[in-house]
């Protein structure tokens, strides 16, 4: 059942988004040691099933980042970016260094996908006065349709409304984007709505 949300409720949210995306911009910054821009992000409520719509198409090929989140609400954080965006965020990231192996690779968006989910998780925690953890960033690069069945194959229940926000970094005047999703527990979503006071 799709989650109707009032407009000042998805202002505030937006609002949570802004300052997720501003710590993340200074995080990223800081790891690479160059300026890095972030546009307002585009934030909505999605219902499960369209996640893959929102991203792409079944066989386009991601990498994609998972963070279980565990406290006051629970659920997964997941960071999925194309196969070609994700080529230009390495090359910024490691100043053009083509010879890469995979490990590298995965060390890189693991710490990527780290900062991402952290920083908005802290920016919502902050806000709404929760304490919320998140596990250690796990790395898969595979085919979109692939990756969403992997990831909830633990057979786990999941809320039918995921918060999406669509992120979009600045780097050298190179735009990269990316997609953000919180994928709460049955529950979780309302009870962040309730403790910002919404």
């Amino acid at each position: 059942m799709e989650l109707k949300l009032t407009e000042f409720q998805i202002d505030a949210l937006k609002e949570v988004g802004n300052i997720g995306s501003g710590n993340a911009a200074t995080a990223l910054s800081q790891l690479i040691n160059k300026k890095v821009d972030m546009e307002i992000p585009q934030l909505d409520i999605l219902e499960f099933n369209d996640m893959i719509r929102r991203v792409g198409n079944d066989d386009d090929v991601v990498v994609a980042v998972l963070l279980k989140v565990f406290g006051d609400v629970l659920g997964n954080i997941l960071f999925m970016i194309k196969n070609e965006e994700a080529e230009k965020f390495t090359n910024t990231l490691m100043f053009g260094m083509t010879e890469l192996n995979e490990d590298m690779l995965y060390s890189i968006f693991q710490e990527v996908g780290n900062i991402l989910g952290n920083s908005y998780l802290n920016a919502i925690a902050q806000l709404a006065n929760m304490s919320v953890v998140t596990s250690v960033p796990s790395v898969a690069i595979d085919m979109l349709a692939a990756i969403m069945t992997t990831t909830f194959m633990d057979a786990e229940q999941y809320s039918e409304n995921v918060l999406a926000i669509d992120t979009k970094f600045i780097v050298d005047n190179n735009e990269i984007a990316g997609n953000f999703f919180f994928i709460p527990k049955p529950g979780s979503l309302e009870i962040l709505l309730n403790k910002l006071g919404l």
